[in-house]
């Protein structure tokens, strides 16, 4: 970050009035500036290397290398502290988009899309204090380890509904009603096949997933007979634990 506290971004889309657009926008925050504008992969990259931004704002479809390898070129860089990577893409097929995660893209987001949105992601990634734990991380780390593999659409609702529970404090009653359609709406899906995708998700959590995570996360909270939680048992257990975890490291 910038001596004052605003967090460094470098763009990189190959739509030149896309970029004009962000970079004003962006320019506008307080707690931002925009270091670097790219329209290739290739000139971003060299660019990232060049400034090490604290943050990526990428395409996925760009000329000479795309968005996925760009990401992946970051990912085994000598970069020193790997910038956050949020992808702006108007491409939604579930294919491209587990490759996207699984090849280490912190968050998407579908355009066209709203700025407010997009401001609020990047403070959410960049904004919080160095020396406390980062719910993104920790939410995405929690997921891994009770099996949740990074490149399933369910790994990413998840973890966008966690973090809706932990700012919020409250699922129960929300989860129809708010976290599928909010959801949805940011990653270019509809309700049904984020709680679809979710529900898959948890399934093979409790089919593959390490069960000494799982028992200390869940205990007796399962009902041993239906086997896993539901969507939003799961979703306010994990949420509970990271509040409580977190709570006891400050």
């Amino acid at each position: 970050m910038m001596p004052d506290g605003r967090t460094r971004i470098l763009l990189v889309d190959d739509n030149v009035d896309f970029t004009r657009v962000t970079a004003e926008y962006l320019g506008i925050q307080p707690d931002m500036e925009v270091v670097g504008i790219a329209h290739d992969g290739v000139e971003g990259l060299e660019m990232a290397a060049r400034i090490s931004p604290d943050l990526i704002l990428l395409d996925l479809i760009m000329p000479h290398l795309d968005g996925i390898g760009v990401i992946e070129h970051l990912r085994h860089a000598s970069i020193p502290n790997r910038p956050c990577v949020i992808v702006l893409t108007a491409v939604g097929q579930e294919a491209v988009v587990s490759r996207m995660i699984a090849a280490g893209a912190d968050y998407y987001i579908m355009k066209p899309f709203d700025f407010g949105v997009l401001t609020d992601r990047i403070r959410r990634f960049t904004s919080v204090p160095p020396d406390s734990a980062r719910p993104e991380i920790y939410v995405t780390s929690l997921l891994h380890e009770m099996g949740i593999p990074a490149h399933l659409l369910g790994h990413a609702y998840l973890r966008d509904a966690i973090l809706m529970a932990l700012d919020e404090g409250q699922v129960s009653g929300n989860v129809t009603r708010v976290i599928y359609p909010t959801i949805a709406a940011s990653r270019g899906a509809t309700p049904s096949r984020v709680e679809r995708a979710m529900r898959h998700a948890i399934e093979i959590a409790w089919s593959r997933g390490d069960i000494d995570t799982l028992n200390g996360i869940f205990g007796h909270t399962v009902d041993a007979e239906k086997g896993r939680p539901t969507n939003s048992a799961f979703i306010a257990r994990v949420a509970d634990k990271i509040r409580l975890d977190m709570l006891a490291r400050s």
